[in-house]
């Protein structure tokens, strides 16, 4: 899959310095970056990133795209979303969207991809409404009117303070080619960037961390649903030379390639550790496994790479992890020893702060009574 992105080294030398530009002519640099910086604040210093995949007639496989969309969470908020799904009743109309907020890839930001959505929709009703009324399509209302469709944005100008000021994130940087390049150091500088995707954020690391000095990215948010596949990689093996090549339970199925050495999670955390400039990073963490955290996931092996990163102070390095267990005896299932706790935590490099997470196993029956109450719906 190929991506668009800026050349920035051809802008370096076609650049105009735009000398007429009161702007660059007798504003000094100091003051022009307190601009962008307010300008940044304008339109939130917490920016998501998404990939998105638009289709291209002439490459097959289409093209990545950066989008961008301001989040709308505070990530120390409390998570009430398995209480709000256990109140509602089953077949209710509630039920539904709480059902599939405990399941989203978004996690805590579940509000933030509702916003995605929406923002979508409005884009898309809008084209077709101006399609019908001047009969035409809505490729062709789009091309005609300079505009682009949901999937085809960049940036989401239905969302966040792009629905007021009618601005992307991004409208500062297209102004020239100086200002692009002057305030991309600024943008990647000042903002937090959001990820809720393993693979994205792992591709967006390693794509634009490796150029710190054009994009210095200094406050990362990691807000991840891990796969049970993934986690199962990092269980206590039965013998000692269990951690050579695939784990047991991949014997013969379809991904016999994954090891604690080659996944995705393990590479996210190979980015994480080659970023300099980091200062900032709040990494928040779930399961979609039926089973409890505690009873699949070792929590010293899973994360031992991600103790390599050391550029945040201790205070600003926060790992998110659900709560363990007060009783530990033999029907708890504890993997004694495999936790981050106690005399463990003198020697990482981030806080541990832990809390509940929605019960997946329960959520997953009431599902199913759901479902069973609105096929067979009480008769009178």
């Amino acid at each position: 899959m190929a991506a668009r992105s800026v050349n920035t080294a051809s802008f370096d030398r076609s650049a105009d310095p735009q000398l007429s530009s009161p702007f660059f002519a007798l504003l000094p640099a100091e003051i022009r970056n307190l601009i962008y910086l307010e300008f940044w604040n304008l339109c939130s210093t917490r920016q998501h990133v998404v990939k998105n995949q638009i289709p291209d007639e002439d490459n097959a496989e289409g093209f990545n795209e950066w989008s961008h969309v301001p989040c709308l969470v505070d990530p120390r908020a409390e998570d009430t979303r398995f209480d709000e799904f256990a109140t509602s009743a089953p077949a209710s109309a509630e039920r539904n969207p709480w059902g599939k907020r405990l399941k989203s890839e978004w996690c805590l930001h579940w509000a933030c991809e509702e916003q995605v959505h929406d923002a979508s929709k409005t884009v898309r009703g809008m084209g077709r409404e101006m399609s019908e009324s001047l009969g035409e399509s809505s490729d062709d209302v789009a091309a005609a009117s300079g505009s682009q469709t949901a999937e085809q944005q960049t940036t989401h100008e239905s969302a966040g303070c792009q629905a007021s000021t009618k601005t992307g994130l991004l409208s500062l940087a297209t102004t020239c080619k100086r200002m692009y390049l002057e305030s991309l150091l600024s943008l990647y500088s000042s903002t937090t960037f959001v990820l809720t995707d393993t693979r994205t954020a792992e591709e967006f690391l390693s794509r634009y961390g490796n150029d710190p000095e054009r994009y210095p990215i200094r406050s990362l948010e990691i807000c991840i649903r891990v796969p049970n596949i993934i986690t199962e990689i990092y269980y206590p093996p039965a013998h000692s030379n269990g951690d050579e090549g695939p784990p047991a339970i991949f014997a013969g199925r379809a991904r016999p390639m994954l090891s604690m050495k080659n996944n995705p999670w393990q590479h996210l955390c190979d980015a994480l550790v080659a970023l300099p400039n980091l200062q900032d990073l709040r990494v928040w963490l779930d399961s979609s496994d039926l089973r409890p955290w505690h009873k699949r996931v070792s929590e010293t092996r899973f994360f031992a790479r991600l103790c390599d990163v050391r550029g945040p102070d201790k205070a600003r390095f926060v790992l998110g992890l659900p709560e363990l267990p007060e009783r530990r005896g033999p029907d708890s299932h504890a993997l004694e020893g495999q936790y981050l706790e106690g005399e463990k935590l003198d020697d990482v490099p981030f806080m541990v702060e832990r809390g509940p997470r929605p019960n997946n196993w329960r959520m997953h029956l009431r599902s199913i009574v759901s479902a069973g109450a609105a096929a067979f719906p009480a008769q009178n």
